[in-house]
């Protein structure tokens, strides 16, 4: 009993060596890393009270990150707090240097890893953290862009910290970036998240919209987006939801088999959506436009050798006779096995429905 309590007593007069209090702490919760010059250049949104509401905009130049944080606390007198990092955002130089940025954040034990990665052209970098009111936390307004897009339009695709560097050491995957770009509209600067991009051999590959959307239905990272499709000189609008791709490597085949349910949300055709062959029709239209375009993002892949859907990776763990140096992505052949099942009409249509019943 008399050890117990020992102990005990013990454990109430242990310290907390690491303990800091949280106005002591400069809470950074936006970072942009540039390379020039052989030197790392580092601009942070750093929260330096409690309230959150007083931000400060802070640059900083050294040879190493760890050097450039270490700046950031002389410059603001309170000690550095990554923990909170919202949004990580790379240069154009980062990815023509091949810089290794990323082994500052694996090394320290208090990143979370779980931040979002962007991609930005260098020209812009003095530019995204003083769009909008220091207020307005830019970094957190990036963070909620990223997670909006993804629940609506899947026109770009989340990066976290965790999924980048799982990618830059798994074989045979190309890392795919989403791009925050800043455009003009009515004589105001607005935060825009663009497409996306990848960089391999020294050549930066953008992707358009619809070949980003295709990418995240191959991807499993699409939560629900928007298609038009044509009809017979007219179009119709789907809403995609619920999709879930598998792959599979059988008889040098690459079989991508999607299924994929959807709504109507815009009518222009001449089909009466009233008669089952009417809809069988559309989502005949509709397979068809989902696997050309797949075919059409895997050509691009093949033809700039940049394998973002990781295609190579899937054969290399699912194929005992796979050898790296025989390996050539352009002469894989995919065959795509594609489940539709347009689920609703629109609103519109089944009021439409009710009347003439």
């Amino acid at each position: 009993m008399k050890k117990i309590i020992l102990l005990f007593m013990l454990l109430l007069l242990t310290g907390c060596k690491d303990y800091t209090e949280i106005n002591d702490l400069g809470i950074i919760s936006g970072m942009i890393i540039d390379y020039k010059d052989n030197k790392y250049e580092i601009t942070t949104e750093i929260i330096t009270n409690d309230k959150e509401s007083e931000l400060q905009i802070l640059s900083t130049t050294s040879t190493s990150i760890d050097e450039a944080i270490k700046e950031l606390s002389k410059l603001t007198n309170k000690k550095v707090f990554i923990p909170h990092l919202k949004v990580l955002i790379i240069t154009d130089n980062i990815l023509k240097e091949d810089i290794d940025y990323y082994d500052y954040f694996l090394r320290n034990s208090k990143s979370s890893m779980n931040f979002y990665v962007y991609y930005i052209d260098s020209k812009i970098k003095d530019k995204i953290f003083k769009i909008n009111d220091e207020s307005d936390k830019n970094s957190l307004h990036i963070e909620k862009m990223l997670e909006f897009n993804k629940q609506i339009f899947s026109s770009t695709t989340p990066l976290t910290f965790i999924d980048l560097v799982y990618k830059k050491l798994e074989p045979g995957i190309d890392i795919i970036y989403p791009v925050i770009e800043i455009k003009n509209n009515n004589d105001k600067d607005i935060l825009y998240l663009s497409n996306q991009i990848s960089y391999k051999n020294d050549k930066l590959i953008t992707f358009t919209e619809d070949e980003s959307i295709t990418y995240n239905i191959l991807a499993n990272t699409i939560d629900k987006s928007s298609i038009t499709i044509d009809c017979d000189n007219e179009s119709f609008t789907l809403q995609i939801q619920d999709i879930k791709t598998k792959y599979k490597w059988k008889k040098d085949l690459f079989n991508i088999n999607s299924h994929i349910n959807a709504k109507i949300t815009d009518y222009e055709c001449k089909y009466d959506l009233n008669d089952i062959d009417s809809l069988k029709k559309l989502e005949k239209l509709s397979i068809n436009h989902i696997s050309n375009e797949i075919n059409n993002l895997i050509d691009k892949i093949k033809k700039d050798n940049n394998d973002v859907l990781g295609i190579e990776n899937y054969i290399y763990k699912h194929d005992r006779n796979y050898n790296k140096n025989n390996f050539k992505l352009n002469n894989i052949k995919n065959k795509n096995n594609i489940e539709f099942n347009i689920i609703s009409t629109g609103e519109i249509r089944k009021w439409e429905i009710k009347m003439k019943k």
